[in-house]
């Protein structure tokens, strides 16, 4: 019992004085955030610098805190968002990116209405910098589109540059490599002229000449690779900030690797490792080293080397949601390691996950990959004047993309139906309803009876003679048996004039008696006959959209999606791939 007593005091004690300590700890911070206040916002920001180069991030955060606090008593708006930059940019640095987005978007707040030089394009920058290193391609752009409405209302060239840089660091992973080339070239260029006018320019010009090799990288052009990361290199290791060199050394290492010289790759990535377990690099760039030494060592047939970075890579890809378009040879390798192994489980398994992960890159870069071009691309914009278009592009057209799955892989199946499962259950009922309805000139024959019925015994005064209007609809009625409304260019001027009569009366007869307008019911009349003709002749079904619109009468291939659409309420594109899903199906079950 005394010695329960004896215990309890002694950790009693502990508490105490931990807590003393902390209080104590919390006291002295705000003690020495209240005397940094003292100094001037160039001295605070200039320290603040360089502690971030040493990694100091205690120290960094204090001075962060004083130039937030010196801001806020001041009420000087412009430093507030300096502070929140700074605090948001050593949150990076540290791998706390949520954080980071947070303090952003505060500056985004308070100085969206303050028509400054550099917020809030800057701002948006960090996001669509951050996003973008968590594969958001997406909403990467979107910022990316925001700070550049900015940059050029204010004229900022440096943004604008900036801009362009990421733009192209996106084209290059959807796979645009000759843009991406294009741009970089003239960011590179931009740089190249700022390091020689001053020095302090040197970091910005390094980065963009890793990125240009980097994409003449992927193009191959090996050699014109080596001469940029040699420069870069000597540059990188001459300055204080040599943040970059890690990143050369990447380059260097898929070089050789690409060029099949496995040991010199594997020799870039020993003094990576060397760097990174000196100083914390982040965990991006871990896998990386993991991605290239699973790969390299299964070149040089080093199975079980391989294997333990493979799998490192996958398990970091799906825990971080990690993807990127060449981490795909990442599985194929495990899928051929397990099929030579004949462990037809895990080779299951991978290609599983290998479908998995092309579906995430379908969706996040596929597109993307169409949506930068309609959106971002113009060469006025990007190459002249490094302008994001305002207002987007309308596409009326809606790119399903259905994923066939055999039924081996129904772990993959149902989490696509789940992220898709209100679109898919609309569309498949819509299709489903369309499939089941009688045919439409079974429909439209019996509508024309209904309708032939109340002239008769309800004949409406619409201020045309009986004998006219019966005429009209009798001559209508053979227009549509002999399917004429496939011609193109049919107008009410041309099928009046057919018909002998005025084309005032033909359109008046079509507003009440068929209750829609010409052009309407000459849409719609095309469309009932082919989605019959979708249904029946698989030829047809082989044609492409824009082919088909031909076909039955329509000018462009958006004219005919659009009124398939307003019509049934799906695009054609995702009629005609139920249809034919429906036909392998009856295959398979003979």
């Amino acid at each position: 019992m005394h010695k329960m007593i004896k215990d309890k005091f002694i950790i009693t004690f502990f508490l105490t004085i931990l807590g003393y300590n902390l209080t104590y700890a919390q006291v002295s911070d705000k003690r020495e955030i209240q005397k940094l206040t003292e100094k001037s916002y160039k001295d605070l920001s200039e320290t603040f610098l360089t502690l971030e180069s040493k990694n100091d991030t205690l120290t960094i955060k204090l001075y962060a805190e004083a130039f937030l606090l010196k801001a806020k008593k001041e009420n000087n708006i412009i430093k507030k968002a300096d502070a929140y930059y700074m605090l948001a940019d050593m949150f990076t640095r540290t791998s706390k990116n949520e954080q980071a987005l947070v303090y952003a978007d505060s500056i985004i707040t308070i100085t969206k209405d303050k028509n400054d030089y550099n917020y809030p394009a800057k701002a948006h920058l960090l996001k669509a910098k951050i996003l973008g290193s968590q594969s958001n391609f997406q909403d990467s752009m979107n910022e990316l589109a925001e700070a550049n409405n900015y940059a050029n209302t204010n004229e900022n060239e440096d943004q604008q540059y900036q801009i362009k840089y990421f733009i192209a660091i996106l084209k290059n992973n959807l796979g645009q490599n000759e843009e991406s080339l294009k741009l970089f070239k003239s960011v590179v260029e931009y740089y190249e002229k700022k390091y020689l006018e001053n020095k302090e320019h040197e970091n910005e010009y390094i980065r963009s000449l890793y990125a240009y090799g980097s994409v003449l990288n992927t193009l191959e052009k090996y050699d014109s690779v080596q001469k940029i990361n040699d420069k870069a290199i000597h540059l990188s290791l001459k300055t204080k900030d040599s943040s970059y060199y890690n990143r050369l050394l990447l380059s260097s290492a898929a070089v050789h690797y690409n060029k099949k010289e496995y040991k010199s790759s594997l020799d870039s990535i020993r003094k990576l490792q060397k760097l990174s377990s000196s100083k914390k690099s982040d965990d991006a760039t871990n896998n990386t080293i993991n991605f290239f030494l699973g790969r390299t060592f299964y070149k040089q047939k080093k199975v079980d080397s391989s294997l333990h970075y493979l799998l490192k890579v996958d398990s970091f890809a799906f825990k971080n949601n990690f993807f990127f378009p060449s981490i795909r040879e990442n599985y194929e390798l495990l899928i051929q390691h397990y099929k030579k192994e004949e462990n037809i489980e895990k080779q299951l398994f991978y290609i599983d996950r290998l479908l998995l992960v092309d579906s995430i890159l379908d969706n996040d870069v596929k597109y993307l990959s169409s949506h930068i071009n309609e959106e971002y691309s113009k060469p006025n914009l990007i190459l002249e004047k490094q302008q994001i278009i305002e207002s987007l592009e309308k596409n009326n057209i809606t790119k399903i993309v259905v994923l066939v799955i055999l039924s081996v892989f129904v772990l993959l199946l149902m989490i696509i139906i789940i992220r898709n499962k209100k679109k898919q259950k609309i569309y498949q009922k819509r299709f489903q309803e369309l499939l089941e309805n009688k045919k439409s000139s079974e429909t439209t024959t019996t509508k024309e009876k209904e309708t032939q019925s109340i002239i008769e015994n309800e004949p409406k005064d619409i201020g045309i003679s009986e004998i006219i209007v019966n005429d009209i609809l009798k001559n209508l009625e053979k227009f549509e048996e002999n399917n004429d409304f496939l011609q193109a260019s049919i107008s009410v001027a041309s099928l009046s004039k057919r018909f002998k009569t005025n084309s005032k009366y033909l359109s008046k007869v079509i507003n009440v008696h068929k209750d829609k307008s010409f052009s309407n019911y000459i849409n719609e009349l095309r469309i009932n006959y082919v989605i019959e003709e979708l249904k029946v002749n698989s030829t047809f079904r082989r044609y492409t959209i824009r082919a088909i619109a031909n076909e039955i009468g329509f000018n462009t291939t958006e004219a005919f999606s659009k009124s398939f659409y307003k019509t049934t309420g799906i695009y054609p594109s995702f009629f005609m791939k139920q249809l034919e899903k429906q036909e392998i199906s009856k295959k398979h079950k003979i």
